[in-house]
């Protein structure tokens, strides 16, 4: 039975569909943004909860500002998403979200990048 569950749970897992996509973290002092993709939306969102419970940025770009204004002063934004395809390998699932990043980088031209 144990072995069973196991499975379920691994298929499970392999069925989920994967959200990658392009984010933001804000820095609201002084409205500079890191602009960054990810193939998974979820993961990076949960490590930027955990840098800012335990105040320490993983981001070398943002780390000055960060340790200057604290990490209240941070948000995290979801810019834009995108599924995986199911029969889309990894790499090509990358490129695609590097492209989306190079629109996203001339859309906030205007904006203070790090």
């Amino acid at each position: 039975m144990e072995t069973l569950q196991k499975k379920e749970i691994k298929k499970a897992y392999q069925q989920k569909k994967i959200i990658g996509g392009i984010y933001a973290i804000q820095n609201t002092k002084t409205d500079k943004w890191f602009v960054k993709e990810s193939h998974n939306l979820e993961a990076s969102k949960n490590l930027f909860d955990f840098s800012k419970k335990i105040n320490d940025c993983t981001e070398q770009k943002l780390k000055q500002d960060w340790l200057q204004y604290g990490s209240d002063y941070f948000c995290f934004i979801v810019l834009e998403e995108l599924e995986k395809g199911e029969e889309q390998t990894r790499k090509s699932f990358q490129e695609d979200l590097k492209e989306l990043l190079q629109i996203w980088l001339e859309k906030l031209s205007e904006k203070i990048l790090y």
